[in-house]
Order: C-alpha cells, then structure tokens, then sequence
C-alpha cells in the first residue's frame, strides 16, 4: 500500500503517481505502527553503524589531522596550555575534545565512536529540518539517511578520519534548524540566539563554518520590524559563546593563531593553476561519489521545486568557502552534505515513485562501494615504528622531543611530547601545502616569521628537547626545508651530535655539556 505524500510547504508539487516505492514504502508502513521518532533512531543509528564502522574497527590513523590533533590533545592533558605549548591554526574545540577523550582512552577509535555519534544526532537535525519545511516524513527520513551516510561517501581518509570537519556539521545544521524554528515560534529572539551560539561553535571546530552566519543574518534581514531583537539576540548568543573558550586559555591568542595569523598560509606561494586543477578534480569526484545528493540541485535548476530561500544561501556559501586559500582536500566538502541532503529533502515530496527508487538503489550502492573500499584501506599513517621505539628506550617519559618538518606521526608513535611549541614547520619556514618555490632565507627575519623563531628559541632555550629528527626527506615536499638551511641548524651544530637514521629520519641527541637543561 502507498502512503499518500503530504504537500511541501517550499516546493511546487505536482500529484504523485499511485505506484509502489518498493522497501521505501515498506519501511515507512511499518514506521506507521511505531513512534516517529523511535523509527528515526533506529534508522539513522543503522545508516551511521554502517557508515562509520571502518573508522570503528581500524586504530591506525586515518589522515595526517588526527595525528596533529592526538599530540595536542596529549599536551593539553599533560596540563599543557593551548597557543602557548602548543601552536597550530586549528580552533580550540577539537583539541580539547581529544584530550577529553583520549583521557579516557589513546585509542583513536574511542574518538572516531564520538563522532560517529555528532553523525547520527547530525541526521537527526536535517530530519527534523526538513520535515519542518515540508511536512513530509518519508522525505525527511530519507534526508537524514543521506547526511549520515554522505559523510562516508569519500575517499578512506577524508571518510572515516575524525577530522574537524566532521565535529562542525551538528552546530552547524543547528543553527541553519534554529532560524527555521524561529518562524513559527512565539520567542524567536530565544530561537536567534541558539542560532548565533550554534554557528560560533561550528566555526570554533573549523574556520569556514563561519559562513553559516551569512544565512542567520540573511533570515534576520527578512524578519521586518523584529529584526533588530533578533540580530541582538543572535549577536548575544555568539558572544556568550566565547566565555568557555575564555574560561580555559587566553582569547587572544585563539585569535592571534587560528584568524589573523594566516596570511602567509592563505595567500603565500600558492600554485594558481596547480591548486585549481586539484579542485576540479576533487569537486567532479565529489559530485561521482555523491549524486543521490544532487538531485535537489537538479529539481531546484528545473523549477520542480521551489527551495526555501535559507538552505539556497546555505548550500552557496558553503561551497563558495572551498577555495578559500586555494588548498583543496577532500574532507573539505564535507561542509557540503548537510545542505545537499536538505536540498534533496526538500525535492523529494515531488517526486515520482521512480526516482525514489533510483536515488534508494543508488544510495546504498555507493555507500557499500565507500564503505568496503575503508574497510580494505589499512588506515596506518604512523609507520615509524622503530624510531618510535628507540624514542622511547633511550628518553624519559617527560622527555620532549622536537620532529623537524610535519610528520606529527612520530610524535604519536614515540609518545613523547613536542618541543618548539609548533607542530608544523611552515610556520618557521612558509613550507604549506601547494607552494610553488621556496621563500628566500632573508624572509625569516621578516614578519611574521621572525616573531614565530622568538616564540620557537624561547621555548628550546627554556626547556630543550632531548632529540631532534628531521623529517625534511628526500622524495618529499620538505626535500627543500632542510635544517641546514634555517638557524636552527647551527644551533644542532652547537648544542646536538647526531645519532644515525631511522625510519628514514636523522636524529640527533643533545649534548648536556654544551646544551644544558
């Protein structure tokens, strides 16, 4: 028996044909005879099991970021201060998260199942989004099961790595579901302030989840006479937002390091042409792995549906985000989903049975197809085993070390805290991702790079580490950075004598008569 579908409230319908959505309508007729919301959670808690179980089982690093983000958090939980012991661009709420939990357990996964579990309440936000805006629960489900299971919709690394990314999505659709409650609400200033507070707090995961203020503002501008109580009430809410972070470190450092302190990493030596082609490509592959999600865009270019105006700038500005710095990786589009899925939500009380049945196939083909591919990937980034053991027979566990480069994994596999206060080495030599050409040496003593050497000399002179590696290879986009060419290798001359190669890695150890503690 087909259920008849109720009428979107933002889209343009046309009658559905009385025909059979296969398992779809099954599904839904034996939701029927349960409550909504218990057919929601069991549903969405399925797609997520599903989708989020190579990250589950595997304790390997996924990607590079948890690397870096597993060493913050073992800073922060060896009591020490973030932007002062330790320096990356990345906000405050994910590091804090994994020092949260890897108290708990330095096993990754525990903070992959934490994740795992932002995914499903994610789902459930866009179910509950969309069933607002168009009164249709089987378009709403369906919604939901396409954010959770989009996110897996990725290559290995950028799938099933618990990247920031992933920890922004639920404040993110938060605030996009706050300004959408607000319409009907009778205290919208309250519904405006959860909407500034939840995109300050997305932002505070990553930096271009700021942009989910534009569509917060823009429902604002449309509220007429009350405008102003809900701008206030939206700006109140992301300011009360800081005082946690202010709570636990000093505010201005976080903005020093994660949002004004970028220029040379944004704009610096990029390859223009390099860099727009990896987008391309990532965008296309992106669009391969993710069609059941366009649908909504093609319904919306074809005029099937007449999309609610907030999800439109949604959708836009998260993708015209992705260029920023013109570094592209995949885990990037993650941003992406939530607005997609929506988007589809939104078309999907329209449809024909047809297309219910495409986009059901479809989905769970691809998401088998993701899915096995990470679970034949052996997520393992920190394979410098044996240098890690030397490390840890020949230093103190309160030791610290100092790994030249951006090779966070073998501070992860010598489980020894970092020295330098910065764990990637573009900060003192303009060494990111996509650079065309080296900087000139004269550049290190001009800003910013000569203020980031006295913030590094006056953490090694204080406390140095008792090894230093040097992970600037041959083969590798560090071939160039070598130690030799920066003040930091007269200062090994002086103070460390080398101990060989492992790994691949040069190490040398300090010397206490000519560089005591």
């Amino acid at each position: 028996m087909t259920l008849p579908r109720q009428p979107s409230l933002d889209a343009t319908a046309r009658p559905p044909a009385p025909a059979s959505v296969g398992g779809l309508d099954a599904l839904v007729e034996w939701g029927r005879r349960r409550p909504w919301w218990m057919v929601v959670g069991l549903v969405l808690a399925a797609a997520t099991s599903v989708s989020r179980l190579p990250g589950a089982l595997f304790n390997g690093m996924f990607d590079r970021d948890e690397a870096f983000l597993a060493v913050t958090g073992d800073v922060l939980r060896h009591g020490g201060t973030l932007y002062v012991d330790v320096i990356d661009r990345k906000p405050p709420v994910v590091p804090y998260a994994y020092a949260l939990l890897r108290d708990l357990s330095v096993d990754v996964r525990t903070v992959r199942v934490a994740v795992a579990l932002l995914v499903f309440l994610n789902g459930v936000v866009i179910v509950s989004l969309v069933r607002r805006l168009t009164g249709s629960r089987r378009a709403a489900l369906f919604s939901g099961v396409l954010a959770v299971t989009g996110t897996a919709m990725f290559l290995p690394a950028d799938a099933q790595a618990a990247n920031f990314e992933l920890w922004g999505l639920l404040p993110a659709s938060m605030a996009i579901l706050a300004v959408i409650v607000a319409r009907s609400s009778a205290r919208p200033w309250m519904w405006f302030a959860v909407a500034g507070a939840a995109a300050l707090l997305a932002a505070q995961c990553k930096q271009p989840y700021i942009v989910v203020l534009v569509p917060v503002v823009y429902e604002v501008v449309r509220r007429g006479r009350d405008r102003f109580v809900s701008a206030m009430a939206a700006g109140l809410g992301a300011l009360v937002m800081l005082v946690p972070f202010a709570l636990v470190g000093d505010v201005r450092r976080m903005v020093r390091w994660v949002w004004t302190d970028n220029g040379d990493y944004l704009s610096g030596g990029v390859s223009i042409g390099r860099a727009l082609l990896v987008g391309l490509g990532l965008g296309v592959v992106f669009c391969l792995f993710h069609t059941p999600m366009l649908y909504g865009v093609w319904a919306a270019a074809r005029r099937r549906v007449r999309p609610d105006a907030v999800i439109v700038v949604w959708l836009a500005v998260s993708v015209l985000v992705l260029p920023l710095g013109l570094r592209f990786f995949g885990h990037y589009f993650q941003q992406v989903v939530p607005p997609l899925a929506v988007l589809t939500g939104l078309a999907l009380p329209s449809a024909r049975p047809r297309v219910w049945r495409v986009l059901t196939v479809l989905t769970a083909a691809l998401t088998v197809v993701m899915v096995v591919s990470s679970l034949m990937h052996r997520p393992d980034l920190t394979d410098f085993r044996a240098v890690g053991r030397h490390v840890q027979r020949t230093t103190a566990p309160t030791d610290r070390i100092l790994v030249w480069g951006a090779l966070p994994d073998v501070y992860v596999a010598a489980e020894r805290d970092p020295a330098g206060v910065f764990l990637h080495g573009g900060y003192l030599t303009g060494n990111w991702a996509s650079r065309a050409e080296p900087l000139p040496d004269s550049a290190m003593a001009e800003p910013p790079f000569d203020a980031r050497w006295d913030l590094f000399w006056t953490d090694v002179t204080a406390r140095p580490p008792e090894l230093v590696i040097d992970a600037a290879r041959p083969g590798t986009d560090w071939a160039d950075y070598g130690p030799a060419r920066f003040p930091i290798g007269a200062w090994l001359d002086r103070c460390y004598v080398p101990e060989g190669v492992i790994d691949g890695l040069r190490l040398w150890r300090r010397d206490p008569a000519r560089c005591p503690a």
